[in-house]
């Protein structure tokens, strides 16, 4: 004891309280550094006690814990710039879809089946592994897709090595999103509601391999600009892909408050939150050696739901062959004190249209939108919401009107429960994960719960 080695002078004995309560402060720091070290050895060996540390000793170089996904991370980055990131994305949906006619037939003639539906599955399954290596700006990307609604149920998604000099620069190459539109460029995870909406899916490009840069520039203005083989040639191979390159850039200015990611309020801006965008996609599309449509056309669809490369679309007994697709849009989002709004507007042109046969036109013009808007009923937990989209063009219109609820279980963006109700008339749209048929007209009911981790 302390105050055995010492006289007990007033003195002395204030000294003595003064190093006692140093003491004290250390066991405290001492104690809580062994349960961290306790925790850690629960997921990662245990670095080597610090009584036992010496110049020469050696420790382990990463530790894993949990930030928004499992992460392997290095205790030092300067002596060991690795880290390596785990999450699972599931998005489990209920889907009942009562059509109000069996089947539709297309401007080409044929008639197809836009049967009901009443099933679950796994929309959106996805396995990201994500981090960085040799440098903390030399980042990667891997997504693969699983899922029960496609005819790959395991795919690779998107994946991509990028390096970020500043913040106004973040050069990528792989695999990634053709930018285009706001809705698509968005993660699935933060739609508004269960899905993106028609118009969307039915302007939006879609996933190609290419290289591109992103950023922001200055305080308020971001973009994402891409140069990659395709409007979609997402699962192509070399051999099937023409010798034009898709260009494609999406840019827009938060003046205020930063707006945040998806489009619900979550986060309760306190301030007003604006954002302003637009974006333009051009691609060129040659026909294959022998003068048939490259399987880079297949996705492209007139107004009502039509391939534009079904043989007799645009012309008895003529296959369209080659054509270019120029698409522009606008975007505005505005959040407040959990109520959101947004809207996007599409101006889609096919041009220099040329077929096996002459053709009656060589371009086409289709225009469309999305607007939506939500109001947390309860603040980060319920949100009522209600969307609408529209597509206009030469061959006829569609639409669709729907409410929904969120349920966020835990305050949280990655979990989810959503309850929405669609009213779809004379879909020009077709894509397995989101339910929409090309020609069907419904109620479509769709019950989600969604997890991000």
């Amino acid at each position: 004891c302390i105050r055995d080695r010492i006289l007990p002078d007033q003195t002395n004995l204030a000294r003595i309280d003064q190093l006692e309560r140093v003491v004290a402060e250390l066991q405290l720091e001492i104690g809580a550094l062994r349960d961290e070290a306790a925790f850690r050895s629960t997921v990662s060996p245990s670095p080597i006690a610090a009584a036992d540390c010496d110049a020469n000793a050696s420790y382990p170089s990463h530790y894993i814990t949990y930030d928004d996904g499992w992460a392997l991370r290095p205790h030092d980055t300067g002596r060991s710039p690795y880290e390596l990131k785990f999450n699972i994305h599931n998005q489990f949906r209920f889907t009942n879809l009562a059509t109000t006619s069996d089947s539709f037939e297309d401007a080409a003639g044929n008639v197809h089946p836009t049967p009901s539906r009443n099933d679950f599955d796994v929309n959106r399954g996805r396995f990201v592994v994500s981090g960085y290596a040799f440098n903390p700006q030399l980042r990667f990307y891997t997504n693969i897709d699983y899922n029960t609604v496609s005819t790959r149920p395991v795919q690779l998604l998107l994946s991509w090595i990028s390096y970020r000099f500043s913040d106004a620069l973040e050069l990528g190459m792989g695999l990634g999103k053709v930018p285009g539109t706001w809705e698509w460029n968005e993660t699935s995870r933060f739609t508004l509601g269960t899905e993106r909406t028609m118009a969307t899916t039915f302007f939006r490009p879609s996933i190609t391999a290419g290289v591109w840069a992103e950023g922001r520039l200055g305080e308020h203005v971001h973009y994402h600009a891409l140069v990659g083989d395709g409007f979609n040639t997402f699962s192509l191979r070399a051999a099937e892909l023409d010798t034009n390159l898709a260009f494609s850039t999406l840019a827009w200015w938060e003046p205020f408050d930063g707006f945040g990611p998806g489009f619900s309020d979550l986060e309760q801006h306190q301030s007003l939150s604006l954002r302003i965008g637009h974006g333009f996609t051009f691609a060129s599309n040659d026909s294959d050696p022998i003068g048939e449509p490259g399987p880079e056309q297949t996705v492209i669809r007139l107004s009502d739901g039509t391939r534009l490369v079904e043989t007799g679309a645009l012309a008895p007994g003529v296959t369209v062959n080659a054509f270019d697709i120029s698409l522009y849009t606008v975007h505005l989002g505005v959040k407040r004190r959990g109520v959101s709004f947004a809207a996007e507007y599409f101006l889609r042109w096919l041009t220099s249209i040329e077929g096996n046969n002459a053709l009656p036109v060589n371009s086409l013009f289709d225009h469309g939108f999305f607007t939506q808007g939500g109001i947390f009923v309860i603040p980060q937990r319920m949100e009522v919401y209600g969307v609408a989209s529209y597509v206009q063009g030469d061959f006829g219109s569609g639409s669709e009107f729907g409410a929904g609820v969120n349920w966020y279980v835990d305050g949280r963006r990655g979990n989810r429960l959503t309850v929405e109700a669609t009213r779809l008339d004379d879909s020009p749209a077709q894509q397995d994960r989101t339910a929409f048929v090309a020609g069907s007209s419904g109620t479509l009911i769709r019950v989600q719960w969604w997890h991000f981790f």
